[in-house]
């Protein structure tokens, strides 16, 4: 019978990991918060040029502001996958994909902190996870990385409790995540960490060398195995080098006041530590005090940190708090695939949409003449690509490394409502529209503009025409 089969039989706390991971799965992949960032759009228009053109674009091939310029899709792998959730079903198939990396990153971690804690403490762990995480689960790249994150961090953490370094094919793992979210560097530095501990502990620092080195060596090679080569891997320094960076909200500094949830993971993960006196070893301490200051700095970090940290917490938590005892299997293995296929039928089966935001303010495009699509127009960054999807050539969208700082910061400036710049721009490049978030002091300058009118306005975003 399945039921006595040992594949079949699970312990009681990957057992509750593994639903934590499917009801967070579920949950996300019904969640209409997935689609609340306009870069989903240009995802899904570079998938489906992908898939029309059988190749990688090297070039922009959607603005009318940067036409033509080279252009780095690195997270092309990522795309296609977006784009075949599309394909198979639609939004329904957009939001499965975050929606199983969502899940599939869970279970990576809920499995580990279960071999160090009771499932009750691994419940608390895993909601504080996902507490933290909620304001970046969203249909981009970034999540579809997570997986690769926790599962890279959880095979150093088994090298270095085995006394060996991981398995040269593990590189593969690099190789396939320097094509998905340049978050690949973040995870060759972790690895290095791993690598100096071992260093410094082992007897035999030849034998760690090489066997590490090894593992490294292969591992930097595998992210030049990508379309874009060696320029895909300056290409993670020359955005974070950025001056244009503090003008896009995922880059600007944390704020405890907009992260409540990822201050009471912080909290909690403090205060347990101090409680229960948990040791740390200090490269790890180094690692995780590394991270935190890189969340602090830029909000898109937040969470690597929260990830990561919680991986190299679990164990030194379990320690303080004390082993669980063994328990029994069950032969309940059976349920968590069986609930996935239901999860993903359920997803498939039921239909969705794209909600209206300030990123997707979908009447506020359907309100736009066909005559007038083609023009040049002007538009808020959240927006850009949006229209990328409806076909419509944006000045700008979430591609800041694709502009360069001067237009990006000319942008801004428009964008605040700086009218002898735009007036200026406006006449020189034939801007004859534009698509503005509600709020956005432009918007508010254009109603007053002599030769702007408006032609929409809702509250989400505001269409004004130039007149002739």
């Amino acid at each position: 019978m399945l039921s006595s089969a040992p594949a079949w039989r699970v312990s009681p706390g990957v057992l509750v990991a593994l639903l934590a991971a499917l009801g967070f799965a579920g949950w996300a992949a019904f969640e209409p918060r997935l689609f609340n960032d306009g870069d989903t759009g240009w995802h899904l228009a570079t998938a489906r040029w992908m898939f029309a053109n059988g190749r990688v674009p090297t070039s922009d091939p959607f603005s009318w502001t940067a036409l033509g310029k080279p252009w780095q899709a690195h997270e092309w792998l990522a795309e296609v996958l977006l784009g075949l959730g599309e394909r198979v079903g639609g939004w329904r198939g957009v939001a499965l994909v975050p929606g199983l990396a969502i899940g599939a990153m869970v279970a990576i971690v809920g499995a580990e902190a279960a071999r160090w804690l009771d499932w009750r403490k691994v419940i608390i762990a895993l909601t504080l996870l996902v507490g933290a995480l909620l304001p970046f689960c969203l249909a981009r790249p970034h999540v579809i990385a997570w997986p690769l994150l926790a599962g890279w961090t959880v095979l150093l953490l088994r090298a270095r409790e085995g006394g060996h370094a991981p398995p040269l094919a593990a590189a593969l793992v690099m190789l396939v995540w320097a094509n998905l979210h340049a978050s690949w560097l973040l995870g060759l530095g972790i690895a290095g960490v791993f690598g100096l501990e071992a260093l410094v502990a082992g007897p035999d620092r030849r034998g760690v060398l090489i066997d590490w080195g090894s593992f490294g060596l292969l591992s930097g090679l595998a992210v030049l195995l990508t379309p874009q080569g060696f320029e895909g891997v300056t290409f993670p320094f020359y955005v974070s080098g950025m001056q244009a960076l503090n003008i896009i909200a995922e880059w600007r500094p944390t704020s405890f006041v907009r992260y409540p949830a990822f201050e009471a993971w912080l909290l909690a993960l403090v205060a347990v530590a101090l409680w229960r006196g948990v040791r740390v070893p200090v490269l790890r301490l180094a690692l995780i005090v590394g991270l935190m200051h890189l969340a602090f700095q830029h909000e898109r970090h937040q969470a690597v940190l929260v990830i990561v940290a919680t991986l190299l917490m679990v164990r030194p938590i379990g320690e303080g708090f004390g082993r669980p005892a063994p328990v029994a299997s069950l032969p309940l293995g059976w349920l968590p695939p069986l609930l996935l296929a239901g999860l993903i039928a359920m997803r498939l089966a039921i239909p969705t949409h794209r909600p209206e935001t300030r990123a997707n303010p979908a009447r506020a495009i359907a309100a736009v003449p066909a005559s007038l699509r083609a023009a040049h127009v002007f538009n808020s960054y959240s927006i850009g690509g949006t229209l990328i999807f409806h076909g419509i050539r944006p000045f700008v969208d979430g591609r800041a490394d694709l502009y360069g700082d001067a237009l990006v910061k000319d942008f801004w400036a428009m964008h605040q409502g700086d009218m002898p710049r735009f007036r200026s721009v406006a006449a020189a490049r034939d801007i004859r529209w534009t698509i503005l978030e509600r709020k956005a002091p432009l918007a508010r300058a254009l109603d007053r503009e002599p030769g702007w009118k408006r032609l929409y306005a809702d509250r989400f975003a505001v269409v004004h025409v130039r007149q002739r």
